[in-house]
């Protein structure tokens, strides 16, 4: 069954998901489980994209997309990875919340949240500390722009 479902993925002209895409899965499945044992993360949810490399994570009202940047600009110096506040309809913001790029080694090399630097995002602490950043800083960003 694997082969049949390896040939027909090969006709459709779907390559097989790369190291950076399989680490950025990871992530989006430990990002899942962020809510549990923390009682400030409970609730979380998050929403998985099939035919993209993004998912969204739900919180307290608060809806951040992480999306794994594709193509070109991807380089030797890690993935990039944009993270967006949605609106109640859905809609992405234009300005990014935070950047962040990736290693081989799954470690966060640069990004626009210092803090967020050398953590891991495919081990569970890393994952969670990005989740809860991004979350507490599209939360504050809109109370700040709140009247």
């Amino acid at each position: 069954m694997n082969a049949t479902r390896s040939k027909s993925a090969r006709q459709q002209g779907d390559a097989p998901p790369t190291a950076q895409q399989l680490r950025f899965r990871a992530f989006s499945r430990l990002a899942e489980r962020a809510g549990e044992g923390r009682p400030l993360l409970r609730g979380l949810r998050v929403a998985r994209d099939p035919k993209a490399d993004r998912f969204v994570v739900v919180h307290a009202g608060s809806r951040v997309e992480f999306t794994l940047a594709a193509g070109p600009e991807q380089d030797a110096a890690g993935s990039q990875v944009e993270c967006r506040a949605l609106d109640s309809g859905g809609k992405a913001e234009t300005m990014p919340l935070a950047q962040f790029t990736f290693g081989d080694d799954g470690r966060i090399s640069q990004a626009t949240i210092p803090e967020l630097v050398d953590e891991a995002i495919d081990q569970p602490p890393g994952a969670w500390s990005v989740v809860a950043a991004l979350l507490w800083r599209n939360l504050n960003a809109r109370d700040d722009a709140a009247p």
